[in-house]
């Protein structure tokens, strides 16, 4: 390389040591001082406590097991009375699919907080999403409920079936779309962390212009898209519901209103501590706070502990719909007729107990107890 001319000095470049320059060029930028480390660990966030590994895997698996079997119990019942199945129903069918698809992802969980994690960046991305679609499905689908019945009960507006049933598939669809492009960052920007105890993480980088932009938009549609908006909506809803059905003297009138009443404070008392929590959690990641590595952790394990919590709202859906839902009741005893669990004179029995106890119901009606 010649020498290169500047002002009225000359320097040659080729004397130059340039090593430590592409040595710094190529080496992977460390996050050493990106993340708050715990010395009695070498995992971030100290996941070898037994809280992390031995508590919350049982959690997770607890609610694997139950939230399986209850959510496919319910998939196989909407499924087999299909041609039966009432608008909100038709909702319900997608939330549980979508509830089911989380309740896969679990046992990865497990597997991470043992062993930390170990299936690759692939998954770390997928599972990721799936995370993020199920809130976003669960928030959507309850807000569509919500505005379904706040039309057929306030307004009393009931389409052609045909039409209406064609007009809820169009918007379970778009919901789901939705969903999916709502956690385009996660399936761009996850990625894979192992530290020096080759141990590794699946994480959401927040480091350069690029990553910290998409982990603040993402905060943002999470905070509004995903919980408040929903929330306002079914808030709005069902009051309007209930104000209807007191100044009215129809049928089911008591438990219509405690169905409006339970559904969205399931939704509200599973998510708010961990919006809460996150709020924070943002705000301190915004530098709103002095950096303190205890409270940042104290908030992992926060987030941690309410996120479980917010899962156990796929666990208890159908066991909302099993004690409160008439239909699904009545379609569950006679799957097991079907199956010959039961006879024919029992199941006569428990309909005609269950008919004199609620009253007919009919999706032209305005009860909402198809839950």
């Amino acid at each position: 390389m010649g020498p290169v001319s500047y002002s009225s000095e000359t320097y040659d470049l080729s004397q130059v040591e340039l090593s430590g320059y592409y040595e710094a060029e190529n080496t992977t930028p460390s996050l050493e001082g990106y993340f708050c480390f715990n010395p009695a660990s070498s995992v971030v966030g100290d996941q070898g406590d037994p809280f992390r590994k031995v508590f919350m895997p049982l959690i997770y698996l607890l609610m694997f097991v139950l939230g399986t079997l209850g959510n496919a119990l319910v998939l196989v019942i909407l499924e087999r009375f299909k041609r039966s199945r009432t608008t909100t129903e038709n909702f319900l069918f997608h939330l549980t699919l979508a509830n089911l698809a989380l309740l896969l992802t679990f046992p990865f969980s497990v597997v991470e907080s043992l062993a930390g994690w170990v299936f690759g960046k692939f998954l770390c991305k997928i599972l990721s999403a799936v995370h993020k679609i199920n809130f976003y499905c669960s928030s959507m689908l309850l807000g569509c409920i919500a505005v379904d019945r706040y039309l057929a009960i306030v307004y009393a507006i009931h389409t052609y079936r045909k039409r209406r049933a064609r007009s809820i598939h169009l918007t379970c669809t778009a919901v789901w779309l939705c969903s999916l492009l709502l956690t385009l960052p996660d399936l761009i920007f996850m990625e894979v962390w192992t530290d020096d105890s080759n141990r590794s993480i699946c994480y959401f980088p927040e480091v350069g212009i690029d990553g910290n932009n998409a982990w603040l938009a993402t905060r943002f549609l999470y905070h509004t898209v995903g919980f408040f908006v929903p929330l306002l909506v079914m808030c709005y809803c069902y009051v309007a519901i209930i104000r209807a059905l007191c100044q009215s003297q129809r049928l089911q009138r008591q438990k219509a209103v405690r169905v409006a009443i339970l559904v969205t404070g399931i939704f509200l008392l599973c998510w708010s501590p961990y919006h809460i929590v996150i709020f924070l959690n943002t705000l301190t990641k915004l530098e709103a706070f002095t950096k303190n590595c205890l409270l940042e952790d104290q908030l992992d394990t926060a987030i941690m502990v309410t996120e479980a919590i917010g899962f156990t709202h796929c666990c208890l859906n159908p066991i909302l719909y099993a004690f409160i839902g008439v239909k699904f009741r009545n379609d569950f005893f006679r799957i097991l007729q079907e199956l010959g669990c039961i006879s024919q004179e029992t199941l006569q029995e428990i309909l005609e107990v269950t008919r004199k106890g609620s009253g007919i119901e009919s999706d032209n009606t305005t009860s909402i107890s198809t839950f």
